[in-house]
């Protein structure tokens, strides 16, 4: 089975909900598991049995299309299968982590962030935290560098984080993304997010997220500055109405 560290991370990306809601192709509930009818409600005790259900028949279909994967690639490609289905297991991903070539398999990984034809924030951020988990052997290597994925993705902009105090390897966890019909960015053209990174090494794409990060803060600091002299005039002009006024 799944470790419980990564289980209770993809319980966080799904988020949980008691009563039955559209989510683009089905009714979900619970931890995004479908639900028998629509507008069903169910208590998070059924939730956690469907959940484990499901990510057990997921868990099942990644070993017996790659076994022998390391911990962390089984939870991601897992974490993948629960929420997008086994699409991907036919695709340039599933030839990239057959062959064993985990660079090419996280950067297409990271192309699995639409839903209903549209690139979702709460996927983009899923996926990259997803993607930290690549090539580890277990969720306590690599919370370091989920953490850094995640900050340098809140300081581009991409979305916003809610805390947890949760010890799991997502340390910063999402808005919980739509569970169906995820479908990858591959055959389109997008001027930024994860596919920019393709081709990267693990390490590199952090560098290139942590590039992004800083660059995002030094703009910042630059319109500050560029602001200051506009407040020191107004500030001038304010006092001279002043004196005026009271001369």
């Amino acid at each position: 089975m799944v470790d419980p560290s990564y289980l209770d991370a993809i319980k966080q990306f799904e988020g949980y909900t008691a009563k039955a809601r559209w989510d683009y192709a089905q009714n979900s509930n619970g931890y995004g598991t479908r639900a028998r009818f629509a507008g069903e409600v169910i208590d998070q005790a059924e939730a956690e049995r469907r959940f484990s259900d499901e990510i057990k028949k997921a868990t099942d279909f990644v070993d017996k299309f790659a076994p022998g994967l390391d911990d962390g690639s089984r939870a991601a490609l897992t974490s993948l299968t629960y929420n997008a289905g086994t699409a991907w297991s036919k695709s340039g991903l599933g030839q990239a982590v057959a062959s064993g070539d985990l660079d090419t398999a996280r950067s297409l990984f990271l192309q699995y962030n639409k839903a209903g034809g549209n690139v979702l924030d709460g996927l983009v951020q899923r996926r990259l935290q997803e993607v930290a988990w690549f090539g580890q052997g277990g969720p306590t290597a690599q919370v370091a560098n989920a953490s850094l994925a995640a900050m340098a993705a809140a300081a581009s902009g991409a979305a916003t984080p809610q805390n947890s105090d949760s010890d799991t390897p997502t340390v910063a966890t999402f808005v919980a993304a739509p569970r169906p019909v995820v479908q990858s960015t591959a055959s389109s053209s997008i001027d930024s997010g994860p596919t920019a990174f393709a081709s990267l090494t693990s390490d590199q794409v952090l560098l290139s997220l942590l590039s992004q990060m800083s660059t995002a803060a030094a703009r910042r600091e630059d319109d500050d500055d560029t602001k200051k002299p506009d407040r020191r005039t107004d500030q001038k002009s304010q006092e001279n109405d002043v004196r005026v006024s009271t001369g």
